[in-house]
């Protein structure tokens, strides 16, 4: 495989580039996943009646396999004798993808310790397209993710695309396809990737999620199985039920809401705000289907988040939501903002909206506890 990128980390707080979507093990074959078949046999069809695009662009949310499946097409279209639309894992093209040496199959990711691909790598990546196959077939190109391309990389990449060579494929993978260059969207087939069902989630991350329950690491990825599968690593189950938990502390007044952003700093920002996504969203929704929770009704640190923010007024939900999104953008941009004001500020607005609702929720249990 040519050597086009550094493969960012997925350990987090390091400050790399992080990934969840390519699962694929070290020294085998990519094959589509199960929630993947329609748009496998879809493209599959194309390669048969010789009408597959120049450039696609697959686009979805994230934590669900979109590098991997790009991988596995890779895998596929440089097999040099495919049985039952798989790679045969015996020829030589599959035996040099196995060593990940496949001198026509590069990969443009962004650098270590950068969020951006840069100009500097797109002209290498040109070059590449510009050469003979060396294995005498097809080039595959992956870029991923392609809404972090900047904008002279984006510009220089254009020209590829509008000038394809005979024989290349160039595989752009998007979890924010809206964010990806109007310019290069228009130049590319899109193939759209939606959460799977439930089920065939579980069913594929039940045999994995050994010691855990999978239907909370479902719910805590947002339905996403790979991202649910993330989860396991390291200490980021730890981290979310850290912050739920220290967000009942500011709520009850027992610990101030500086002292859990720096807490929060710690570990990766990302995590701290998509765990108060999830949680307001979900409060959102109980508000909108009039749902009621009585407090302790589930112990649960998470839960109890849950239910002190669903009772904050509507109108300050959805301003406080707006913000989280906007924290999110500047995040995943390139602006490089200050993380710890911006948890700190997240924090102070937690303690606004968390502590009304839970002196509410202490005077109501006092109401009850004085009835009986």
């Amino acid at each position: 495989m040519v050597s086009l990128r550094c493969r960012g980390t997925r350990k987090l707080g390091t400050g790399h580039y992080m990934s969840n979507e390519d699962e694929t093990p070290p020294n085998s074959l990519a094959f589509a996943y199960s929630w993947q078949n329609s748009q496998w046999q879809r493209l599959c069809q194309q390669v048969a009646d010789q009408k597959l695009p120049h450039a696609l662009l697959l686009a979805g949310p994230k934590g669900i396999g979109k590098t991997h499946f790009a991988r596995a097409l890779g895998h596929y279209l440089l097999c040099l004798s495919p049985v039952n639309r798989v790679p045969c894992g015996r020829c030589k093209g599959c035996e040099l993808n196995l060593a990940t040496t496949h001198p026509d199959f590069a990969v443009l990711q962004p650098e270590s310790g950068s969020r951006v691909i840069k100009i500097d790598q797109v002209r290498g990546l040109t070059e590449f397209i510009a050469k003979t196959s060396q294995q005498g077939g097809r080039k595959v190109v992956l870029i991923e993710p392609a809404e972090n391309l900047n904008i002279n990389a984006a510009n220089a990449l254009l020209k590829s695309l509008e000038e394809p060579s005979g024989n290349s494929l160039l595989i752009l993978v998007s979890h924010a396809p809206s964010q990806v260059m109007a310019t290069i969207r228009s130049r590319c087939q899109l193939l759209e990737f939606a959460l799977p069902e439930r089920g065939q989630s579980l069913a594929w991350l039940t045999p994995l999620a050994v010691g855990q329950d999978p239907d909370y690491l479902l719910e805590c990825a947002s339905g996403a199985p790979l991202k649910a599968l993330e989860l396991l690593n390291g200490d980021l189950l730890e981290q979310r039920q850290s912050l739920a938990s220290g967000l009942l502390a500011v709520a009850y007044g027992k610990q101030s809401p500086l002292e859990l952003a720096n807490d929060v700093q710690r570990g990766e920002p990302l995590l701290v705000l998509e765990a108060l996504m999830q949680w307001l969203q979900q409060a959102m929704r109980q508000q909108l289907a009039g749902l009621e929770v009585q407090a302790g009704q589930d112990e649960h640190p998470e839960k109890q988040v849950q239910y002190l923010l669903a009772g904050t007024p509507s109108a300050i939900a959805y301003r406080f939501w707006d913000k989280l999104v906007a924290v999110k953008r500047q995040l995943l941009s390139n602006a490089n903002p200050n993380k710890q004001l911006l948890l700190e500020e997240l924090m102070l607005d937690c303690h606004a909206l968390l502590r009304q609702s839970a002196v509410l929720t202490q005077s109501r249990q006092q109401m009850v506890n004085g009835l009986v």
